[in-house]
């Protein structure tokens, strides 16, 4: 075991087996295990001057395996029976137990909606641990392309290509504004007039903020009064009677129930509903326990 650092690289011991078994050239062991051929011929090489065996014939014909080759890739494919199996055992244990979730979630969802989920799933299934991060869509989604969470849950109007995803509730933008801004509109507000209104906005990236300018897109987009990557924040500067706010109904409910900010009326040829959706990337598979986990909230939201 001292000496581990010395041992044979994995996947030179690959490129032999491929070679003893369907592999009729270096090139064909190499995509065979995923690798260039230029590398792969370096590290047959390697793998000759590490353990001081002719392992190859070359030949301007090609390259076949020397009878101490062959020895040495019968050896081989011992080993990459055991790693193989040692992988396939780890999974079976992940699969087991559940074990811990890793999620992303944007700030609407991850403030107004998981926390309820989150306390009766455990109340279901005390074994499932999850662990949450909040940030962005557009950062969300990010970490689901870089496969850094087993899934997201987003609020954005637009989807990557290719992801997997399932509807887990629906949710609108209201605008919102102290009670002495709002005593002003008594109307809905067209387009036009919302596009002239500036508004404290979330950020670029923001679900939130992607909705609101795909809805004043046609009038020239929003006037910006102020721009927030915090839900409180903002909810803080709209009571002031600084400008009125866009933000999603549940961010805006006990504001609203407790007469700290008034929703204005809106045209409704003004679209500011929203589906909520998870989404994962398709070369990701579901764990048992994330599985668990997204059908207890896609069941919770409908």
């Amino acid at each position: 075991m001292r000496r581990m650092q010395e041992w044979p690289e994995l996947q030179a011991l690959g490129l032999l087996v491929a070679l003893n078994s369907n592999a009729k050239s270096i090139g064909q062991a190499a995509a065979a295990v995923g690798l260039a051929q230029p590398n792969a011929s370096r590290r047959l090489r390697n793998l000759e001057r590490d353990l001081k065996v002719p392992l190859l014939k070359r030949s301007p014909r090609g390259s076949e395996l020397t009878f101490e080759g062959r020895a040495v890739a019968g050896w081989a494919a011992e080993v990459i029976e055991a790693y193989s199996n040692l992988n396939a055992g780890t999974r079976a244990i992940q699969d087991a137990r559940a074990g811990t979730v890793r999620i992303r979630a944007s700030l609407t969802v991850a403030e107004y909606l998981l926390p309820a989920h989150l306390v009766t799933l455990h109340a279901k299934r005390p074994d499932i641990e999850v662990g949450l991060i909040v940030e962005n869509s557009a950062n969300v989604i990010a970490a689901v392309r870089e496969r850094r969470c087993d899934f997201g849950l987003v609020e954005s109007l637009t989807l990557p290509e290719g992801f997997r995803a399932e509807v887990i509730g629906r949710d609108r933008l209201l605008i919102a504004a102290a009670p002495g801004f709002a005593g002003a509109w008594t109307s809905p507000i067209s387009a036009a007039d919302l596009a002239e209104i500036p508004l404290l906005v979330r950020e670029l990236g923001s679900g939130t903020r992607e909705v609101i300018d795909a809805a004043l897109a046609d009038a020239g987009g929003p006037r910006i009064a102020g721009e927030y990557g915090s839900n409180s924040a903002l909810k803080i500067a709209a009571s002031t009677a600084l400008a009125p706010i866009v933000l999603s109904e549940l961010a805006l409910r006990d504001e609203i129930r407790a007469g700290r900010l008034v929703a204005l009326p809106v045209d409704p040829s003004i679209r500011l509903d929203r589906v909520l959706h998870a989404l994962w990337s398709p070369e990701r598979r579901l764990t048992p326990g994330a599985r668990a986990l997204l059908d207890h909230i896609v069941s919770a939201g409908g």
